[in-house]
């Protein structure tokens, strides 16, 4: 018997029981390219990526490249970057402006939209004519935006985005993510990448609402170097992070039912400790991020009618199959959105956005941005230590006796919802798995399906 046929036995999530078996596997690892990665829904950008007819920018879609353009109709494309002649990519940058492609190798060349515009020397070497209508760009099956964040899907037959999101998760991503209320968000130019030993889904879990790892071991040395400096009265940026450390952290979790996409969060705070701790730093930033801590508060007081137990944000979540938000906690901490791009059974790629609120004073988003650069980021204080943990897992679980005993999720199991009522999903305590056991059930069920 394969790893591949033993999938119900080897992913137990109802008792939370994960053989390591199907990260190392690639029979496994090739069949969640099209089961997985060629069925979900994934993000791809944001729309501010690609402001102007004429801008593109290339991403992956698990490990397919891909071209985000938009056309001079001001239409967004999502397209395989890859010639229908012979293969070979014909957008070769990671980002930029242009009135086409054309392969380096032969010189077909494509609109913006992925239509094939011209063949040299067509009519010599295709005497008998060629149908330049059916050699375009393979265009992905369905592109849509969501409050200004690009998903595509190579499925044609998948669920519309907002059915695939569910209602639930429309909800905390509207309230807790999108900032809309607050006017939206900013992209700050550039891209964080970094190549990583471990399998994606190894990543992808843990910003699903993995807690535990913050302050029992993974980031305890900069947790005690926070409180050291702090003690010296050191405040820079990612010294007095705005975590909420005398919280009731919670976790959250949409689709946790069979038949729906998971959507976890975690170190969900639904207290006034992190205002104020944002309205304190504030103080020492100037009257504007006063103000503007104080407006951003009273508006989402004002979303929820008045509820003691409001979400005020969260540290860290995760879409499935690969995407993951980290820095929602506060307004003083810069929005990540990052992809957890699959490279091959045992490596990864964490490529990694910025955003801010728009309209916060600027003063605000300069310190949002430092704390990204010095924290979750590949030469920062947090992502290293995330990154060494992967590695560990994997040296450990490579060897063939070390496949099948289970890695345990059993947190907070029969006590999922053990948290305020009448919120979208379910809510509960945290540290807990429930959010990984989620996952891994939807994993499963794609790649039952057959």
């Amino acid at each position: 018997m394969t790893v591949l046929n033993e999938l119900d036995v080897l992913v137990d999530w109802k008792n939370g029981l994960v053989a390591p078996a199907i990260h190392v596997d690639e029979e496994v690892y090739r069949t969640e390219a099209a089961r997985v990665f060629g069925r979900s829904w994934l993000l791809v950008g944001h729309e501010q990526m690609v402001p102007t007819p004429g801008t593109y920018i290339t991403n992956y879609m698990g490990e397919v490249p891909v071209i985000v353009s938009r056309d001079r109709r001001g239409e967004i494309h999502v397209l395989v970057n890859k010639c229908s002649h012979r293969g070979n990519q014909v957008c070769l940058f990671d980002r930029g402006k242009a009135r086409g492609f054309a392969c380096s190798y032969h010189g077909w060349s494509y609109g913006l939209d992925g239509t094939l515009n011209g063949i040299p020397v067509e009519d010599f070497a295709y005497r008998e004519g060629v149908d330049k209508s059916q050699l375009g760009l393979e265009k992905v099956a369905k592109v849509a935006n969501y409050g200004g964040l690009l998903f595509a899907t190579f499925d044609a037959g998948a669920p519309e985005l907002e059915s695939w999101l569910g209602e639930d998760g429309r909800w905390w991503l509207d309230n807790l993510v999108l900032s809309q209320d607050l006017g939206g968000l900013e992209l700050l130019p550039g891209f964080h990448r970094y190549h990583s030993p471990g399998n994606w889904k190894l990543a992808a879990e843990n910003f699903f609402g993995d807690t535990y790892h913050v302050y029992t071991a993974t980031h305890v040395a900069w947790i005690g170097v926070c409180v050291d400096y702090m003690k010296q009265g050191n405040l820079a940026p990612m010294i007095d992070y705005p975590s909420g450390t005398n919280s009731t952290h919670l976790n959250a979790a949409t689709g946790v039912e069979p038949g729906r996409t998971p959507f976890g969060m975690g170190m969900l705070v639904m207290d006034q400790e992190v205002y104020k701790r944002d309205y304190a730093e504030a103080q020492r930033l100037g009257p504007e991020a006063v103000e503007w801590v104080e407006h951003r508060f009273h508006v989402r007081q004002k979303a929820f009618e008045g509820r003691a137990d409001w979400p005020y944000g969260f540290m860290h979540a995760g879409m499935f199959p690969n995407a993951g938000l980290m820095g929602f906690i506060s307004p003083l901490v810069g929005r990540h959105f990052l992809q957890f791009h699959p490279r091959g059974a045992q490596a990864h790629e964490t490529w990694q956005w910025t955003m801010v609120e728009r309209e916060a004073p600027q003063v605000v988003k300069e310190v949002a941005a430092q704390r990204v650069f010095q924290g979750q980021h590949p030469a920062g204080l947090i992502a290293p230590d995330d990154v060494e943990n992967f590695e560990r897992i994997l040296e450990a679980t490579v060897p063939d006796r070390n496949r099948t005993r289970p890695f345990h999720y059993g947190q907070q199991l029969g006590h999922e919802t053990e948290g305020p009522a009448g919120y979208p999903g379910q809510v509960g305590p945290s540290p807990s798995e429930a959010n990984q056991r989620a996952f891994y059930r939807h994993w499963l069920e794609l790649m039952d399906r057959g």
